[in-house]
Parts: C-alpha cells; structure tokens; sequence
C-alpha cells in the first residue's frame, strides 16, 4: 500500500508540473485485460482468464507524444497438467504497472485521432493469489518474483476528451524462481480513459 501511495503522489506531482505544456493531457482509466501465463513443459496446458485495471495516464507532446502510466493490474492464468485428472492450478497477481509508451498520431484530426504505441512496462508485485487442485508439484507465493519487465505495443483512438487503447504485452522475463521451470504473462489490453486536462 505504501508503494502505490508513493507512487501515485510521484505521478501526480510530475503530471502538474508538466501542465502548462501544450499538448499536455492527464486523466483516469479503466479497462479489462484478458492474460495468459506460458510455460515451457509440453505437458502443461494454460488457459486465458479475464481480469480488470484501472489507474492514470499523461501524455506530454502533440504528433509525437510520451505516455506514462500508473496501473493497478490483475493478472490471472489457469494450468492444467495432462499427467493428473482433474488438476488446475489458477495464478493471480494484483500489481502496480508503470508503462512509459512512446506515439505517435498516423490520423490527426481536431475531434479526433488514431494512434499506435509501444515502449516498456515494469511490474511491481502487490498481491499474489495460488489456487491449487491435485497438482504434485505446488507453485507457491514464495515462487514468484515481486518485479518484472515487459513490452507493450498496440494502437488508440481518441474521440473529443475520451481515449481507447488496444495493447498487447509480451512479459520478457521468467515469472517464476523455479529452476526447469519457465513461466511467463502476455496479455491483451483495452482500456477506456478520461482526459480531465
């Protein structure tokens, strides 16, 4: 909780002092997002699960712009191993997501505008949930690493002060500490902003 507060300050308080800048936009959103976690063992199955995120974005430019976000994300993924009937074993993980994506406007209208995006996303843990029915080996919280890295790419449309974005996420690194073990997030992204300025 202290870090989202720290984080959260230090968001808004960059986002003012970038305020008079033309081309400047601050605001609120919230979206769902649909994540996958991979592994390498061929006899493990995943299944995507929907979750949900909400947080702040700025963008700081007109043509050309940088956004930078603060995002509380969910993610979920379900296993499934083919040794053992009937075994699940279902991750979530709340997180604290900071994306710096760099646009840039193809269409740009007065009312509105289409845009594509990508640039990278680091991870902080907050919360991490395991669920697990006859699964010899347990995953355990322990087992997970409290940062991670990923890239983001999609494209946008911004209607009069409403913005859409559709993103895709590649995580890049290894999820899990389990040696042989190699998990990994990708995830699609939609998220509906607010430009309050």
């Amino acid at each position: 909780m202290k870090k989202l507060i720290l984080l959260t300050a230090t968001f808004v308080t960059c986002s003012l002092a970038y305020a008079q800048i033309p081309g400047f936009n601050i605001g609120p959103k919230v979206g769902a997002t649909f994540s996958k976690f991979t592994t390498d063992q061929d006899q493990i199955t995943e299944e995507l699960k929907s979750t949900f995120h909400f947080g702040a974005f700025a963008r700081i430019g007109k043509k050309v712009y940088l956004q930078p976000e603060l995002v509380v994300m969910n993610r979920s993924g379900l296993l499934k191993t083919d040794l053992i009937d009937g075994s699940s074993n279902t991750i979530k993980i709340t997180s604290i997501d900071l994306p710096v994506l760099l646009g840039v406007k193809v269409i740009d209208l007065k009312a509105t505008n289409i845009r594509v995006m990508a640039g990278p996303v680091a991870s902080l843990t907050l919360n991490k949930e395991i669920s697990i029915e006859n699964w010899e080996n347990t995953i355990n919280r322990d087992d997970f690493r409290n940062a991670n890295w990923g890239i983001q790419f999609g494209a946008g449309a911004d209607l009069l002060f409403l913005t859409l974005d559709l993103r895709y996420e590649i995580g890049m690194n290894d999820v899990s500490k389990l040696d042989g073990f190699d998990l990994k997030n990708n995830m699609f992204i939609i998220s509906l902003g607010w430009k309050i300025i």
